[in-house]
């Protein structure tokens, strides 16, 4: 790449922008509610080389629309936000080598941003940008579409750039009451029921290579949405497929879930935990949204005669969230795109003021239902009878919070060499565990929690959690009027450890349930003054916990 820039070429740079003619500063564009506005009108041979465009709304309601060639359909149709990365409305910073985003207003919905993509798009006769503002409202739109012009065609191989927009709301999962990663979940996803069931990310016919898509996701269910194998079947369906991939993660090159990061060729464009408006420990309050991108640069997928990119989302393709993806691709001629769903089906779904999904029957998609096989419905019933289930755990639990925590630390704990957890290591709150002889007299070691919320105990608010090394306790007396075995539940990050009385409690977690899902057990009380003393390790969440004592119902 960067060694051609030192390639003396024949070409005409060019630009089309937004530029005020009058030669003020007003150097938007209004786009009038319903109209299509036409950015830039190109004759080849030429090459577009860059695209700026930078507004504050209208992320879904607006389509990039591109056509080469004066074909007769456009070969990029895509909502603004999507084709630059950044799914369902939100903004954020980040950077990829074929597209960036930057923005003072970090993965909320709609807000000032400036988006750019550098993916070359090269054209033999003509190149038509328009912009589609599907919205009830005027839009403003800034741009730049920088372009270069050829005496003739630079390549007689050159490829057409495509990029398409598909969206599942919600995916038609067989079983969304299971959590990621049970055995309940772990059907034979393969041969034609893989083919006809997985996420579909690109489907088309004639010659071309794939160069990557980015996924949003809403996360209804509030579980890990991952683990979802890629599958890519090359000129045809057999089985395996050509490509198959490992897991959701794996596929967007990264591992042991999603890491707010963004790489030059994959990350998190929007990470969902950033999303959230309170800790992702209090139901409701997790924001849910997740856009992930992988690029194919040095390895794209070659195909002849057509080419089918699918993911499973969840294994087996249980889950039921929202999904929506872009696909990129070159084709050897222009192609058309496939059509976008009405707008009133590309709009985000949003929160209410309780935290709970707004779920609207008019945007929903005419997804297509997975069928359930004699499998599914077998691990479906195995599964509402599973006395572990914690949705059922979850249902039977009334809880009420706790008050009059007090917390000591940080302790600093050596990193060890893969940064594990450290929760060995013993610091004051520690000393005399076994013969339930607290230090707490010590002056200035327990501070009051003061007042909480939720029964949301974060170390944030007293402490800088930025170091990920650092170890904090909490501490409660519970007053028992008599020996009792009371149910519990905890929620908390990944790392923690838990005494009653000084013995410890076994924190059992369903295999690979998220941090947020809660950890239920049942604590035996002695008549007068009981002592709970947790230690906590900070996690990818934060460092937090709440911890609720309950009745069944």
């Amino acid at each position: 790449m960067l060694e051609a820039l030192s390639t003396l070429r024949r070409a005409k740079t060019s630009r089309c922008s937004s530029w005020d003619r009058s030669g003020r500063n007003d150097d938007s564009w209004c786009i009038a509610a319903g109209s299509t506005c036409v950015l830039a009108d190109i004759k080849g041979p030429g090459c577009i080389t860059h695209i700026w465009m930078t507004q504050n709304k209208n992320y879904r309601e607006c389509l990039v629309k591109i056509t080469f060639d004066n074909a007769s359909a456009p070969s990029v149709l895509v909502p603004l936000g999507d084709f630059f990365g950044l799914g369902n409305g939100f903004v954020n910073s980040y950077q990829s080598l074929l597209f960036s985003a930057s923005t003072n207003k970090h993965s909320v919905l709609n807000g000032g941003c400036a988006l750019d993509c550098y993916a070359p798009m090269p054209f033999r006769e003509r190149a038509l940008v328009e912009l589609v503002n599907e919205s009830d409202v005027n839009h403003i739109q800034y741009f730049y579409i920088d372009y270069e012009t050829y005496e003739s065609v630079q390549d007689d191989n050159m490829g057409y750039f495509h990029a398409e927009f598909r969206r599942a709301n919600p995916f038609g999962g067989w079983g969304h009451e299971i959590a990621v990663n049970t055995p309940e979940c772990n059907i034979a996803n393969k041969e034609r029921l893989a083919w006809d069931n997985n996420y579909v990310i690109l489907e088309t016919k004639g010659r071309g290579h794939y160069i990557g898509c980015n996924i949003s996701v809403t996360n209804l269910q509030g579980n890990w949405w991952g683990e979802g194998d890629d599958m890519i079947w090359v000129d045809g369906y057999k089985w395996p497929p050509d490509l198959h991939g490992t897991g959701s993660e794996d596929y967007l090159s990264q591992a042991w879930g999603m890491q707010p990061n963004a790489f030059l060729r994959n990350g998190s464009s929007i990470f969902e935990q950033n999303t959230m408006k309170g800790s992702s420990l209090i139901p409701g309050e997790n924001g849910g949204y997740q856009t992930s991108y992988v690029h194919h640069l040095e390895n794209p997928v070659h195909f002849t005669k057509e080419i089918k990119v699918t993911i499973e989302h969840g294994h087996g393709n249980h889950l039921r969230n929202e999904m929506s993806s872009v696909a990129y691709w070159y084709a050897d001629r222009p192609c058309a795109a496939c059509p976008v769903p009405p707008l009133i089906k590309r709009l985000p779904i949003l929160r209410d003021e309780d935290g709970g999904w707004t779920i609207d029957a008019n945007r929903q998609t005419d997804s297509r239902e997975i069928v359930l096989n004699d499998e599914m419905k077998l691990l479906k019933a195995q599964w509402a009878s599973n006395e572990c289930n914690p949705r059922k755990l979850e249902e039977e639990f009334e809880p009420v919070s706790l008050s009059g925590w007090e917390w000591a630390g940080p302790f600093s704990v050596n990193a060890s060499p893969d940064l594990a957890p450290d929760l060995v290591s013993a610091f004051k709150p520690e000393d005399g565990l076994a013969e339930n002889e607290r230090s707490a007299s010590e002056p200035g070691l327990w501070k009051p929690c003061g007042e909480i919320k939720k029964g949301l105990i974060d170390f944030a608010r007293w402490i800088d959690c930025t170091s990920k090394q650092c170890i904090c306790y909490a501490r409660l007396k519970v007053e028992s009027k008599g020996n009792a075995a009371v149910p519990m539940a905890l929620r908390l990050d990944y790392f923690a450890r838990l005494w009653i009385n000084g013995q410890e409690i076994n924190l059992n977690r369903v295999d690979m349930a998220p941090p947020s899902a809660p950890i239920h057990f049942t604590a035996t009380l002695k008549e007068g003054e009981n002592e709970v003393l947790i230690k906590v390790h900070p996690g990818s969440l934060g460092h937090a916990f709440i911890l609720n004592v309950g009745k069944t119902r």
